[in-house]
């Protein structure tokens, strides 16, 4: 079973789609003891370097947290007319949506590789928490009296962030870092709706959660 654990004690070790930064350049560890390693699909991976991971078989995973880009509501509707403008109530939602989407997409992504979902924070247990930061969402679909029909490129981008800990002590262990676009595949312009904006921003979280356990088990081969 590949898990958490091995991948963060391999990141430390591996060389080839973990390869850690060369010596010359490679950074002291910072405040918090995390050291940056390099990745192919992930923007930035830090880990503990003496961490020991073998014995953790289980994860706690926290309820998702997701902010909004500051000012974006502000932003938002200064392009609309005031009929279609967003409440904070709007924004809520939206992050709420998001933050649901969110978790259950990471729980489905880590019990599919074979991890034990835990609910207390016991020895041999990691604690993963997933958060989202500086969500746009370029085209929100609400009610209106005057609909619109509107279309975009992308439904909006965000930053995603993973931290790994021990669960019993509360040890930061790891952190991934990875900012994303919503998107289809192709550039051609799209007919924005509330369901395609959720169909896309889950898209992302759903290839970000794989992104991460593809790293987390090549690491794990390549060792």
């Amino acid at each position: 079973m590949k898990n958490i654990a091995q991948f963060l004690l391999s990141t430390a070790l591996a060389a080839g789609a973990f390869a850690p930064l060369p010596a010359a350049a490679a950074p002291a560890p910072a405040s918090d003891g995390l050291v940056a390693v390099q990745s192919r699909s992930l923007d930035e991976i830090y880990v503990r370097p003496d961490a020991n991971f073998q014995g953790y078989r289980k994860v706690v995973i926290d309820p998702a947290q997701v902010e909004l880009r500051k000012g974006w509501l502000r932003s938002i509707n200064a392009t609309r007319g005031p009929s279609r403008w967003l409440t904070p109530e709007d924004a809520k939602n939206i992050t709420d949506t998001a933050a649901t989407s969110l978790n259950d997409i990471v729980v489905a992504a880590f019990a599919a590789r074979g991890y034990e979902i835990a609910t207390m924070p016991e020895a041999g247990t990691l604690r993963v928490t997933p958060r989202v930061t500086d969500l746009v969402v370029n085209a929100p679909d609400v009610a209106s009296a005057y609909p619109q029909a509107i279309y975009n490129v992308d439904a909006g981008e965000a930053t995603l962030t993973l931290e790994v800990r021990d669960a019993a002590t509360g040890a930061l262990l790891g952190r991934v870092v990875d900012r994303g676009t919503a998107h289809e595949l192709s550039s051609r312009l799209n007919r924005v709706l509330g369901v395609t904006n959720t169909f896309w921003f889950d898209a992302l979280f759903r290839q970000w959660a794989a992104n991460c356990l593809r790293e987390f088990e090549t690491a794990h081969i390549v060792r």
